[in-house]
């Protein structure tokens, strides 16, 4: 011990006398500081040299053109806890990729969460510079100091005695010296104390810089916005199956348009061809079958007015029984074809109606499906969003009510230590003051103006100590109130975050409302197309009357045949009444003429029915084609409209989310 006073003489004559509590008080203050000092030598140049350099390359990735690999720039982080937070960083990373010619390439690095959430003060400054100790050594050195001035006083005052006057005159000398050990130890502490706070505070703002340097730097490296980007490429798909089913529509409709144009003409143009056909072979098998009997009718009148009546018979026979098989083969082999291309022409209108239901219904279940997903996609995000924000506003205030709490004990702890503190030095300096006053009454006359020195330097004393000690209360205070408004900026920053926090959660609920307000609308436009189908069906079944109605035709013709043969019959009667009558005169051939012309008439009367049947297909079908192109364009419309409503809809999500997100940085 006496190697180190001399030591401490050598450096300034008054540590020398050191002694006793101040000595050791001086020493361990000393020793704090030094070991401070030695820490953060060591520890602090390893720390800025390692966030120095990575910084330094994290810029060097700058100048690339692309964004770089999250492998190549952790190659700069080679030192924990860097290596460990940068891995951590490198998980948040989202890549999108591209599918190429051969396989799917990597376009883009996108960043979830800004750096300066993994790379924080406290992991990388705080935690390795010990800063939870050395932001209270200054106050421990500050407690040193008091303790060595009060063990000062206590060791001056306990050999002064104040009777007799020569003990009270030869104990001011070791009183005076208390007193200078009492203010080298606090004033030695004090320094520290200061160097401790002035040091730490300038290498930790320092640090702090490098720290925000290179959190910038990682942010610059990728961009963010990786939902914004999900979003509006879920937009632009969704934009992109609307114009996709409009141009499927419109070719559809074309396409039908044409088909059933083209169907309609072609039934025309055969039915046209089959009348025509028809008209021509009927008129030719009838002069052909007519004009040969009657040849014949002349020469077996010829015959019969010679005596050959039986021939003439026979030959009337075979000639009606021909004519009959004609007339049954004509007509019924025109009608049974007429018939199967009437089928063969529902049939493909069925196929074409049950094809086209098929692709509605397939156009509705891919749309249905889509929006599903879409609405699925969205409502996870919200709630993401929504357990997110909640675990941030639980831990934020968590945070501030420790915060608080630690504070406050250590305030109340502090306010008690100083005021015992506080209390015991003005005991001891009362104890003092009567001591001395009771000195200065008992002292003789011839020993005034040595009591009048001795008050004043007593007076002094106290008053340097009522200062010091007023000087450190308000020090107190003033660093109290500081911390109160610490906690109270804290608290309103974090009740502004939150209100920030819980309007982007508003924004995104009224998103989600009006993109189901947007779902809504598309499900509209496919109830609308629920209908075309309905007014197709009641078309098919307009056709289907067409039908019918040509049907009727037909047995309207059958009973015409009909009528024909009631006619042939009458004619076989007329002519058996001529072989009993034995012969033929010239009312039989008159009879037969007015057959003939009456035959004649019912084939007109065929063709104008077969034509008015013609007419009305061809006005039912054109009416079908105007009532289905209209039906479509006004459906196209609705759909066009519905679709605009339902982008312009998404537009305003996505401009609300955007500001939403603009916020929540914000705050």
């Amino acid at each position: 011990m006496n190697e180190i006073v001399m030591v401490l003489g050598r450096i300034h004559p008054s540590l020398a006398t050191l002694q006793g509590m101040p000595l050791y008080v001086f020493l361990l203050v000393g020793f704090l500081t030094g070991t401070f000092l030695l820490g953060y030598a060591i520890k602090g140049t390893q720390v800025w040299w390692q966030l120095w350099s990575v910084a330094r390359k994290v810029r060097s990735f700058r100048n690339d053109t692309s964004p770089p690999s999250p492998l190549d720039v952790g190659r700069a982080f080679k030192w924990e806890p860097l290596r460990h937070l940068w891995a951590e960083y490198a998980d948040t990373l989202h890549e999108f990729r591209k599918a190429g010619s051969s396989a799917m390439t990597l376009t883009e690095v996108r960043a979830t969460v800004p750096a300066e959430a993994m790379f924080t003060r406290e992991v990388l400054v705080d935690g390795r510079l010990f800063d939870d100790f050395t932001r209270h050594l200054p106050g421990v050195l500050t407690g040193l100091g008091i303790i060595g001035t009060f063990a000062g006083l206590l060791d001056g005052l306990r050999e002064f005695k104040p009777t007799p006057i020569e003990a009270a005159v030869n104990g001011l000398e070791p009183l005076l010296l208390g007193v200078q050990h009492a203010f080298v130890a606090s004033g030695a502490a004090i320094a520290c104390a200061m160097g401790v706070v002035f040091l730490s505070r300038f290498v930790l703002a320092y640090l702090y810089r490098l720290v925000e340097h290179l959190t910038h730097g990682i942010d610059s490296l990728y961009s963010t916005g990786a939902g914004e980007e999900y979003l509006s490429r879920l937009v632009k798909s969704s934009e992109q199956n609307a114009a996709t089913t409009a141009q499927l529509k419109d070719a559809l409709v074309e396409d039908l348009n044409k088909m059933m144009t083209n169907l309609v003409e072609r039934q025309i143009a055969a039915q046209e061809a089959s009348a025509v056909a028809l008209g021509k072979h009927i008129g030719d098998s009838i002069s052909h079958a007519i004009a040969e009997p009657m040849k014949r009718v002349g020469e077996a009148m010829e015959v019969t007015a010679k005596g050959n009546g039986d021939q003439v018979n026979s030959m009337l026979e075979t000639l009606l029984t021909g004519f009959m098989a004609k007339l049954e083969d004509t007509f019924g082999g025109q009608m049974r074809g007429i018939n199967e291309q009437m089928q063969r022409s529902m049939d493909s209108m069925a196929a074409v109606q049950a094809s086209l239901q098929g692709l509605l219904a397939d156009i509705m279940k891919t749309n249905e499906q889509a929006a599903s997903q879409m609405s699925g996609t969205l409502e996870d995000a919200m709630r993401k969003a929504a357990d997110n924000q909640q675990l941030l506003t639980d831990q934020m205030r968590e945070f501030v009510q420790d915060f608080r709490r630690l504070v406050t004990e250590e305030q109340s702890k502090s306010k008690q230590a100083m005021d015992e503190a506080v209390m015991k030095v003005l005991s001891e300096v009362a104890m003092s003051m009567q001591s001395l006053e009771g000195l200065r009454r008992t002292a003789a006359t011839e020993e005034t103006g040595r009591n009048d020195r001795l008050a004043a330097q007593t007076n002094q004393l106290v008053g340097g100590l009522t200062t010091q000690v007023e000087t450190l209360l308000g020090t107190v205070s003033e660093q109290v109130t500081k911390t109160q408004q610490n906690i109270d900026a804290l608290g309103q920053v974090s009740l502004r975050a939150i209100d920030g926090m819980n309007q982007g959660a508003l924004t995104m609920g009224t998103a989600a409302q009006r993109f189901e307000t947007a779902g809504g609308a598309v499900t509209t436009v496919f109830d609308r197309s629920s209908k075309v189908a309905d007014t197709l069906v009641s078309a098919s079944t307009s056709l289907q009357a067409a039908s019918t109605a040509v049907q009727r035709g037909f047995e309207q013709y059958d009973s015409t045949r009909r009528t024909v043969d009631a006619q042939v019959a009458s004619l076989i009667g007329l002519i058996e009444s001529a072989k009993k009558e034995a012969g033929v005169s010239q009312e039989l051939v008159a009879n037969i003429k007015a057959s003939a012309d009456a035959m004649r008439k019912s084939e007109a009367e065929s063709r104008e029915h077969l034509d008015s049947v013609n007419a009305a297909l061809v006005k039912a079908f054109t009416d079908f084609g105007n009532s289905l192109v209209g039906q479509v364009k006004s459906t196209i419309a609705e759909t066009d409209r519905h679709l605009a409503q339902g982008t312009g809809h998404l537009n305003g999500v996505v401009q609300e989310l955007a500001n939403a997100v603009q916020r929540m940085k914000r705050a």
